[in-house]
């Protein structure tokens, strides 16, 4: 006779505040020529340094993550070279929200600067991830636990346990913030920046002898 099995999926999705917050900076620059470009973006490069080494105990990480110099074509079917335009990107990876404000005011500052983000997110290790995978877990064993009653059945042996469909995952909400300098001299506007929720959520299959 063969051994009666039940399987079942769990589900579960949890909230959680955001460790980590990611602004993008890029500079632009345009001249006559790709050298004069190329100085100015070397120049950028190294203001940009400066605020990374001054900002360094409320970062996670940094890295430079793009870099564009080419030719601007005019006339005629756009052929001729009339000048050069070049960008450079970086990637400011903040773990202190208090400290977003200044810094986002110091790299506006910048020359020719573009600041867009943050962008919200968890860190792998956070606690959340292994809540969310037992939270499944037991949702799926109280869903074999309630089909083997209604068979009029007890869950016996364990027999297969998967997540291997790559369902667990976060979300991670996006908050893309923007203001404007005073001309007029008056102070700075300050930035209200509210870090969006988390979503987290895990599913696994499970696979239960009845007994």
């Amino acid at each position: 006779m063969t051994t009666p099995v039940v399987t079942v999926r769990g589900e579960a999705e949890l909230g959680s505040a955001p460790d980590l917050a990611t602004l993008s900076v890029t500079i632009h620059a345009s001249g006559s020529d790709a050298d004069r470009v190329r100085r100015d973006l070397a120049e950028a490069s190294n203001r940009l340094r400066g605020i990374v080494e001054e900002h360094r105990p409320v970062l996670e990480r940094h890295a430079t993550s793009g870099l564009h110099v080419g030719p601007v074509f005019s006339g005629r079917g756009a052929r001729k070279i009339s000048g050069y335009r070049g960008s450079l990107t970086g990637e400011l990876v903040v773990a202190e929200f208090a400290a977003l404000p200044g810094l986002i005011a110091t790299l506006s500052a910048l020359d020719g600067a573009q600041i867009d983000g943050p962008w919200w997110s968890l860190r792998p290790t956070n606690p959340i991830h292994r809540q969310a995978r037992i939270a499944a877990i037991d949702e799926a064993r109280q869903r074999a636990t309630d089909y083997a009653a209604a068979f009029d059945a007890t869950l016996g042996s364990l027999l297969e346990v998967s997540d291997l469909d790559g369902s667990f995952a976060h979300q991670p909400r996006a908050f893309k913030a923007s203001f404007a300098m005073d001309a007029g001299g008056g102070p700075e506007p300050e930035l209200d920046l509210e870090p969006a929720e988390q979503r987290v959520s895990a599913q696994v299959t499970v696979r239960f002898q009845l007994a």
